[in-house]
């Protein structure tokens, strides 16, 4: 009968080969019931922070909330979790480290895309082919504070590249498996940055909450010390996170311009 350690390696194994080859991968209870209900209710105690990003008036949308104090804490719990920091040093050979980028949504809708630097921002990436070049270097880890089904992704496109002009050049076509991740609460999900993958439809998001039937999502990344992607992200998504408070800053009154 294998120990716990032994059991516990052996998942990391069976997860770290899913991540390699299929671009993701779950890990489970790593968080306890209680962290979960705090992690909720600090975003609800701090939701004038959130923006809204979508035309649906439940949808709320925070970039880089690792920068408000109100969330620094909540922050720390991904970045300082065992599991999860065992896990992604386990990826690679090197350091593995936070590169700015952190995102709360709460009922917001999500098409394809994959998680590059996209638009005009598309510029600081020095290759062409970024996920044949550079794909396992860079990692999101994404928590759902509810048990959720919403994620989908495109098997194995971690490895493939689209144009970047548009989030609607990620969408897999008929012959790209696309696996639907359901998580428990605790759950945690790895994605590899360069992974096409959707989050819920727009009328999924449509129907009014009330706080305790949200759907809320933390997510942050993570890259290797010294990648070449990772600091290209890092950079550019700096630029980005001042493009976004830019246009989602709020008035003195807390109100989004429109």
């Amino acid at each position: 009968m294998m120990t716990h350690s032994q059991q516990r390696m052996s998942f990391f194994a069976d997860e770290l080969k899913n991540l390699n080859l299929h671009g993701y991968a779950k890990l489970r209870g790593v968080f306890n019931y209680e962290q979960v209900i705090e992690a909720r209710e600090q975003v609800e105690r701090n939701a004038n922070l959130l923006r809204k990003t979508r035309p649906n008036r439940n949808s709320l949308h925070l970039a880089g909330f690792h920068r408000y104090i109100e969330f620094e804490l909540l922050h720390a719990l991904i970045t300082q979790n065992a599991t999860i920091s065992n896990f992604l040093n386990s990826t690679s050979q090197g350091t593995i480290r936070t590169i700015g980028l952190s995102d709360i949504t709460v009922d917001r809708s999500q098409e394809w895309h994959k998680d590059l630097l996209r638009g005009k921002f598309q510029q600081h990436l020095a290759s062409k082919t970024p996920c044949r070049d550079y794909s396992g270097s860079v990692y999101k880890v994404i928590w759902y504070l509810q048990p959720s089904s919403s994620l989908k992704v495109a098997r194995g496109s971690h490895k493939v590249d689209v144009r970047l002009d548009k989030d609607s050049y990620a969408a897999p076509s008929d012959e790209v498996t696309v696996d639907e991740i359901s998580t428990e609460v605790g759950d945690v999900v790895v994605i590899d940055v360069c992974l096409s993958h959707r989050g819920s439809e727009e009328s999924a998001t449509a129907p009014y909450r009330d706080w305790k039937e949200k759907r809320i999502l933390l997510s942050t990344v993570f890259g290797r010390e010294g990648a070449a992607l990772t600091n290209q992200m890092e950079l550019g998504n700096a630029l980005r996170l001042h493009d976004w408070d830019k246009r989602n800053s709020l008035d003195a009154a807390g109100a989004v311009p429109s």
